[in-house]
């Protein structure tokens, strides 16, 4: 229920009352030139209309007629020959904001952008069409698609992502957030809404204990919560490889709340890197571990993989050790001879930043080289958006710290509840991506009258509720209904269609190779190569710089100092770079060194499904023998698009389809009521009718039209029962059976 002030509500609620509406088009008030308008909000869906509360999309849409002012026609002023002077104010792409309701006092009821219009000549009339916040996702799908789910085994260590993660991804990219956003010079932003993957760089692997996601105490949106007596890790490669030396601060961060931990164990976050060192070197690690129980603060370079046996300088910051939400930052540099110096920045969340003293190992200096991977463990506490940057200077306000007024937050979403191992391949715009997610998971996915994404799990229908947001009655609010009731809204035989990743492993590296002929990289300049892949194949790494002569190891870039093939490699000169889109890998190479160097080529890996052991087709059916018994076996069956990949998964879902159409609850169709524009899309609403259909129900709107004309507001609502009417009992009922039991068999 959209939420008002008293008065508002004391003015719906009044005997009197008259309506009112307010439009802006690119915020100018042009709410006298509306001669009428309609607004509708519905779930559209493909399943049966009775059962089509459980999933579906809405995308809302206005339409105005305008008319003309100051003696000029609308057609002149605002057709799409008019002066942009006069009519930009209502160009496709125009910010629309309408809303109405009475005794003028107007609550915003749709924000979006004008889709069409037209201009009728001859009259004073034009035509505007807008749609709402679905219109910000019409650019191209584009979704990670990692393997490190696939690459470390048989056994599914965790969720590498899930439906909720690829929403959540899809809205970031058209700047719709739920938690801070990627900085702009990001280079792996992990945001732990429901998965491991990164938005930004690529998932290597992980170990177990990523398969728990909460709502409960997280910072923003929803969390991950380690495993509560040992550290669960995620293993990146950064979608730039930063070189040291050279390089810009490193920027690490992530938002952690210890509210509600268990109190026996440590509560840990930790970050680390490794540093591929020269030809025949050994790799170096850097890390930075924060215990919450304890107070303190770790850092650790040297050449052990368990960082904690390396040289290490610690800090004590006692008041981590209080439960609450904090913003852990690293700022982490190289000196020239690749000294590594680390200054820890802590930040409560209603708190400002606490930079605690410069630590310098002077005695294990870093080889030159470049980064090869950036991992990030969690333990007995909840974390959200990782992510490693990189700056000039180390971030000092709470604004440069935190991000902490730079970003709104304009979308909700539910706890993510279906894992993925693989994502899909996906096409279309981000909202064909987001409706076909919704369906094939029974979600709701909608913009709501203040411009607010929410996303809903085909949960948030099982419980049935047991209060209304608003009553409305015969007597005063009801105008007219119609009850239906229908068999093919019956489903009590449901399956649904999923494929199993459990078993599926990787057949190994598929390489794509890059063997142009020696290009000179001049000094602080930058290089770009686009490179065509397989669209099937999953995202490539962005490559280490070779250690060895040739470019031929996987994952490798080559740098010489000179032209020949001959020539010596050289480390720690060359940022890379991979960005993904579409068929296409763009690859760039920036030289960070003071002297020309010549790029011989690059090779790039990604790991792909073993063609032996692919997929498994699978189904999960779930029926209702009462229900057969009395409308016969009504069949459905759910194609889930590759978006459920577990036997868990897949019976929930066809359990719950089986629950919504065993016995569907009627529908209310063409409810008219005195409008009341606090309601919203799944309010809940009591119907009471005593002069027609001896109606008193609760039920869930599904459906909203609005229009007005000449001052007056009507309002239609479609909803759907929250219980059934019970089983049909056939008291003194014999039905006939479908056969004339004296009737002799054909001939």
């Amino acid at each position: 229920m959209k939420p008002t002030t008293p008065i508002f509500d004391a003015a719906l609620a009044a005997g009197e009352r008259y309506a009112s509406q307010t439009t802006r088009l690119g915020g100018r008030t042009v709410g006298r030139q509306v001669e009428s308008w309609s607004l509708d909000r519905s779930y559209g869906t493909d399943l049966p209309d009775a059962m089509r509360a459980f999933s579906g999309v809405s995308s809302a849409q206005l339409d105005l007629t305008l008319t003309g002012t100051g003696g000029q026609s609308a057609p002149a002023l605002y057709g799409p020959w008019a002066p942009r002077s006069s009519g930009d104010v209502a160009r496709p792409g125009q910010s629309v904001v309408h809303g109405w309701g009475v005794n003028s006092l107007a609550p915003d009821a749709f924000r979006g952008t004008v889709r069409a219009r037209s201009a009728e000549s001859g009259t004073d009339l034009v035509h505007v069409s807008a749609l709402d916040g679905a219109e910000r996702l019409r650019q191209p799908a584009r979704v990670p698609r990692p393997d490190g789910a696939i690459s470390s085994g048989t056994s599914w260590a965790g969720w590498a992502a899930s439906p909720v993660w690829v929403v959540d991804h899809l809205l970031r990219s058209a700047g719709i957030h739920t938690a801070p956003p990627p900085r702009r010079t990001a280079i792996l932003h992990a945001p732990f809404h429901g998965g491991t993957a990164p938005s930004i760089g690529y998932l290597e692997s992980m170990s177990s204990g990523w398969d728990f996601w909460t709502k409960e105490s997280a910072p923003f949106e929803s969390a991950a919560e380690g495993g509560f007596d040992f550290l669960a890790t995620a293993t990146y490669v950064a979608e730039l490889l930063p070189v040291t030396r050279r390089s810009d601060g490193l920027w690490f961060e992530v938002w952690t709340d210890t509210r509600g931990n268990w109190p026996l164990q440590d509560s840990i976050v930790q970050f680390q890197s490794s540093w591929e060192a020269s030809a025949g070197g050994t790799t170096h690690y850097t890390a930075l571990r924060v215990n919450f129980t304890t107070g303190a603060l770790v850092a650790y370079c040297g050449t052990n993989a368990d960082v904690t046996k390396n040289a290490s300088v610690s800090w004590a910051w006692n008041p981590l050790k209080t439960p609450g939400c904090f913003h852990i930052g690293l700022w982490q540099t190289f000196s020239s001879t690749g000294v590594p110096s680390f200054v820890p920045v802590v930040t409560p969340r209603d708190g400002n930043p606490q930079a605690l003293n410069a630590g310098t190992f002077s005695t294990t200096p870093v080889p030159a080289g470049a980064m090869a991977t950036t991992s990030f463990g969690v333990q007995n506490c909840r974390a959200e958006s990782f992510q490693v940057s990189q700056h000039t200077a180390r971030p000092t306000t709470k604004a440069e710290v935190t991000q902490t007024g730079t970003w709104q937050r304009t979308a909700s979403l539910d706890t993510p509840i279906f894992p993925l191992r693989a994502i899909p391949n996906v096409s279309g715009s981000a909202w064909d991506v987001i409706t076909e997610i919704a369906r094939a998971t029974m979600a709701t996915a909608e913009f709501d009258s203040d411009g607010y994404f929410k996303w809903r799990n085909h949960t948030r229908w099982t419980t049935a509720p047991t209060a209304p947001h608003v009553t409305v009655t015969s007597s005063r609010e009801l105008g007219k209904l119609t009850a239906t009731e229908e068999i093919d809204a019956c489903r009590n035989h449901c399956t649904v269609r999923w494929e199993s990743w459990a078993r599926v492993t990787s057949t190994g590296p598929v390489v794509v190779r890059d063997s142009p002929s020696p290009i000179a990289v001049a000094a602080g300049a930058t290089i770009t190569r686009t490179i065509s892949v397989d669209d099937a194949m999953l995202d490539p790494r962005t490559p280490k710089t070779a250690a060895t002569d040739g470019a031929g190891s996987p994952n490798r870039i080559s740098i010489r100092s000179g032209a020949a093939a001959t020539s010596a490699a050289v480390l720690g000169a060359v940022e890379a770079r991979v960005i993904r889109a579409g068929g296409t890998v763009t690859l760039t190479a920036r030289n960070r060194s003071a002297n020309t160097v010549y790029y011989h080529g690059a090779s790039l890996i990604s790991l792909a499904p073993s063609e032996v052991n692919r997929p498994v087709p699978s189904l999960w059916s779930a029926w209702n023998t009462a229900s057969q018994s009395l409308y016969g076996v009504q069949t459905y069956e759910h194609d889930v698009k590759g978006w459920i990949q577990d036997s868990d998964s897949g019976r929930a879902l066809a359990e719950a389809l089986r629950n919504a159409g065993a016995f569907p609850p009627p529908l209310l169709q063409q409810v008219e009521i005195l409008p009341d524009p606090r309601i919203e899309l799944g309010d809940v609403v009591r119907v009471v009718d005593l002069t027609g259909a001896e109606l008193r129900t609760l039920a869930w709107v599904i459906g909203i039209r609005a229009s007005g004309n000449d001052g007056q507001v009507t309002q239609i609502l479609t909803l759907r029962g929250t219980t059934t009417n019970g089983a049909p009992t056939d008291t003194g009922l014999t039905p006939d059976p479908p056969t004339r039991p004296d009737s002799p068999p054909p001939p």
